[in-house]
């Protein structure tokens, strides 16, 4: 049998003049997106302002005319460039910004395919400053649905001719032969869109969109939106690309905060800007006619992300549900956002966040560990302005209780009785009396329940943030037993017992045993029989909470010190078990905030004074910022990443049952917490 000679060489592609075709189909998703690439194409060319004109366009036998007094083409950019499908000049060295130093939109070199996305025809005028002349091409996108031409045979004439139809520099392009008709709908997402692919935040240069139609003027005229400072709700945050967060909330002073999520953000800086609404009649009154504020929400609704001063999409579309709000507000409705009650916009630069980039459609980024981290951060400002809203919505009542009990005014009704008791006959005024002494008596009643169930609730949330820690302070007692439990298997299937196997024995035996103390102290409170407060030597309690933590504090090189001032003992009237979760709950904090000092510290200060005891927690972490100080104990109040805002709630809770206070101290350097506790004195003094 003959063999056969070997042949080889080399083949270029052959694209078929379709091509063209396919590329505007799968880019271009519609009609709104291809006039948005066009407008972005005139921002490129450094035009001052932009003109969408739509003549007779709801029959589909109009025309669409794009207009713009940028710098225009001249024939060699024609020819060399326009005319290379994805070949560009905006990516080439020193042509990222233009003249205007504005940082380009396009990439791809696809945008003008939106055009056989509107119009079977085109019509291209362009004129460069200082010329007396204009280049005109004309094309038929049909000429390209072939499948058997190929790419290279379809020709399209141009000319450069004496400029009659431009009065000066730039470009216009008139689209005939519609392949659609544009119905209001369609004007009305495009004026959102438009309206929004600027951000309204970023200081450029002037660009201006405008819109004229003839069949819809309604939505003629310069684009913009004056409802967003009415909002009730705003917030401003900046992230500074390596650990500073500054959030102002309703215009305040800015607060500076540390960021301490877990590991750090690997997004580059971050711009933020939320608006959030509520959605009842009476408040969208507040902002401006129910129905147009409602309309007006259902196009702008949604975070949109904006680059060098342009929107992403789709990004903050009301469709577009892209940090998953409304999911997230079903497992919270009370406390969280949904996607139709925000307004947000999200500005990155190409600079600052290069990791940041398109998806190949130019309909989103691609999703990387920077775009998960984008997310992240979003997800923290929303939990701070969340939190701000509860607070506006539900304010807490801090003093309504005191003022209860202190006020002097009849204003209970015992007191009432009493009081309608002295000015009535003797036989009524016994009857009132009698009421009076019973409905006080019942009054006494259920504030003891009220209490008691209040510290029953306090101490299990208590309970239940202090096992976190606990957890991880536990965790390394288990892993030593699983150890010493596998020497003791290993030995045991050897048959042999040796010396080190005996030590292992009872090192497990020693393990077993400290574990169990430690879970006791952790679950006493729900084994307890007597609720009443005990007098506990604080010192001493500080000094075996620090013991029981010690694997942790160990594992994440964290000194505590505890500092007794005075020579007395110093005692206070709290039950054992609620100290040692207040505690918890302000070490728990401080760890969660001391990850990146270099030297973490916390210190822990107890001191008699003024007849109390009073314990001073501190750390060196960042610190509680002065405008936080008063918020820090509120409910869902956090400023940590994830963070819940119920930690410093419960404490505070568990203080007051005991007749304690507890404030933030905003002073100095590192966080500060001042718990106060009614302190048992020894019988044999009578002074602090």
């Amino acid at each position: 049998m003959k063999e056969a000679s070997l042949r080889s060489g080399y083949v270029a592609f052959r694209p078929r003049a379709r091509l063209l075709r396919l590329i505007g189909a799968e880019l271009i998703s519609d009609e709104v997106v291809a006039i948005t690439e066009l407008v972005k194409n005139a921002h490129d060319a450094d035009a001052g302002s932009v003109t969408v004109e739509f003549r007779g366009v709801a029959t589909g036998e109009g025309e669409i005319v794009v207009r713009d007094d940028g710098c225009g083409m001249d024939l060699d950019t024609l020819l060399r460039h326009w005319m290379e499908p994805a070949g560009t000049t905006k990516t080439a060295v020193g042509r990222q910004v233009t003249r205007r130093r504005r940082r380009v939109l396009g990439e791809k070199g696809v945008g003008r395919f939106a055009v056989d996305k509107l119009a079977r025809r085109l019509e291209l005028l362009s004129r460069c400053p200082g010329e007396n002349s204009e280049i005109r091409a004309v094309f038929d996108w049909d000429d390209f649905d072939s499948d058997v031409r190929m790419l290279s045979e379809v020709k399209n004439r141009w000319e450069v001719r004496q400029a009659t139809v431009l009065a000066t520099h730039g470009t216009m392009l008139r689209m005939t032969g519609l392949r659609s008709r544009w119905t209001e709908r369609m004007f009305r997402r495009l004026c959102t869109r438009l309206a929004r692919l600027k951000s309204p935040f970023q200081e450029l240069d002037s660009f201006v969109i405008r819109i004229d139609s003839d069949e819809f003027p309604q939505y003629s005229g310069e684009l913009r939106s004056d409802l967003l400072e009415r909002a009730p709700y705003r917030l401003e945050g900046t992230f500074d690309g390596d650990e500073i967060v500054e959030v102002r909330i309703n215009g305040a002073r800015p607060v500076r905060h540390v960021w301490n999520g877990a590991g750090g953000l690997g997004c580059g800086p971050v711009r933020v800007r939320l608006f959030a609404f509520d959605l009842e009649a009476d408040a969208l009154a507040r902002v401006g006619p129910r129905t147009e504020v409602r309309a007006w929400l259902r196009e702008w609704s949604g975070i949109s992300v904006y680059r060098d001063g342009f929107r992403i999409w789709p990004y903050g579309e009301p469709h577009d549900d892209w940090l998953r709000l409304d999911q997230r507000r079903v497992n919270n409705p009370v406390v969280r956002l949904s996607n139709n009650q925000i307004v947000g916009f999200v500005e990155i630069s190409r600079d600052g966040n290069p990791e940041l980039r398109d998806q190949t459609n130019r309909e989103g980024l691609i999703h990387n560990v920077a775009f998960e981290d984008v997310r992240r951060l979003l997800y923290f400002f929303l939990q701070i302005l969340e939190s701000e809203r509860q607070t506006v919505r539900h304010p807490v009542v801090r003093e309504a209780v005191r003022a209860r009990s202190d006020s002097g005014s009849p204003s209970t009704l015992p007191a009432m009785l009493e009081e309608l008791g002295a000015q009535a006959p003797a036989e009524i005024a016994r009857e009132l009396r009698r009421l009076a002494e019973r409905s006080r008596d019942q009054i006494q009643k259920d504030e003891g329940t009220r209490r008691r169930l209040l510290e029953g609730h306090a101490e299990l949330a208590a309970l239940g943030l202090s096992m976190t820690l606990v957890d991880r302070s536990l965790r390394p007692f288990l892993i030593r037993l699983e150890e010493e439990c596998g020497k003791v298997c290993g030995g045991l299937m050897n048959g042999r017992l040796p010396r080190d196997l005996k030590r292992s024995l009872r090192g497990m035996d020693m393990t077993v045993r400290t574990m169990r103390q430690q879970l006791e102290t952790v679950v006493a409170s729900g084994n307890s029989v007597s609720r009443r407060r005990r007098a506990i030597d604080v010192a001493v309690e500080l000094r075996r909470i620090r013991k029981l933590l010690e694997p942790l504090l160990r594992e994440m090189g964290v000194e505590m010190d505890i500092v007794r001032s005075g020579s007395r003992l110093l005692r206070a009237e709290i039950r054992p078990e609620n100290f040692r979760h207040l505690i918890w709950i302000l070490v728990s904090n401080s760890l969660d905030w001391l990850g990146r000092v270099r030297n973490p510290e916390i210190r822990i200060v107890c001191r008699a004074r003024e007849g109390r005891c009073e314990i001073l927690f501190a750390d060196n972490g960042p610190g509680i910022p002065r405008e936080r100080g008063a918020r820090v104990f509120e409910p869902f109040f956090s400023t940590k990443e994830g963070g819940q805002g119920m930690g410093l709630t419960v404490a505070r809770s568990l203080v007051s049952l005991h007749g304690g206070e507890i404030e933030a101290v905003t002073e100095g350097h590192g966080a500060q917490i001042r718990v106060v506790l009614p302190r048992k004195r020894p019988r044999a003094t009578t002074s602090a």
